[in-house]
């Protein structure tokens, strides 16, 4: 079996794909993690570890993570992997004649980042999760208007792939 080889691997027409369900998966586990994290700091507050100051200010310090932190980092994994995608467009070499079929697979993107919105929707409106999503708006800002975000995202990016012109030899004009 031949190993894998990594080096000289540029960007595709999969990346929007990847984008979409690599942000979802994310933003359901971070979504999640933020349930989890106030739970724990309530039962440690309800246990009676909070007594002391510096089990209170432990207890506080968590609380802060479940909220703002988490908030934070999701911030920076989704502007990061943007970032990724309109860089892995830039060093990416594609015909122009493969335009089609990146409207294709955005159409595609498209559509499955409906169904992903959607779920991520449902799982929002679960009354257990009310505290939660009051707490974390980035994400549902997010993932309220995934649509939106990935065409935007896609449009640059065909634009970045396509926009870069080249002669019969391969020399950049």
């Amino acid at each position: 079996m031949r190993p894998l080889k990594l080096k000289n691997k540029k960007g595709d027409v999969t990346d929007m794909l990847i984008f979409l369900i690599v942000v979802f998966i994310l933003f359901v586990g971070f979504f999640i993690f933020a349930f989890v994290v106030p739970q724990i700091s309530d039962g440690l507050s309800s246990a009676g570890m909070g007594d002391s100051d510096e089990g209170e200010n432990a207890i506080n310090q968590l609380s802060r993570f479940g909220t703002v932190t988490i908030q934070r980092g999701v911030f920076l994994l989704f502007v990061g992997l943007i970032i990724s995608t309109m860089v892995t467009s830039f060093f990416s070499r594609t015909h122009p004649i493969f335009l089609f079929l990146y409207i294709i697979v955005l159409g595609v993107t498209v559509f499955l980042g409906v169904y992903l919105g959607r779920a991520y929707q449902q799982m929002t409106e679960t009354a257990i999760f009310a505290d939660t999503l009051a707490s974390q708006t980035f994400m549902n800002i997010v993932m309220s208007n995934i649509i939106t975000i990935v065409i935007g995202v896609g449009a640059l990016s065909m634009i970045i792939v396509f926009s870069k012109f080249t002669t019969g030899g391969g020399q950049r004009i």
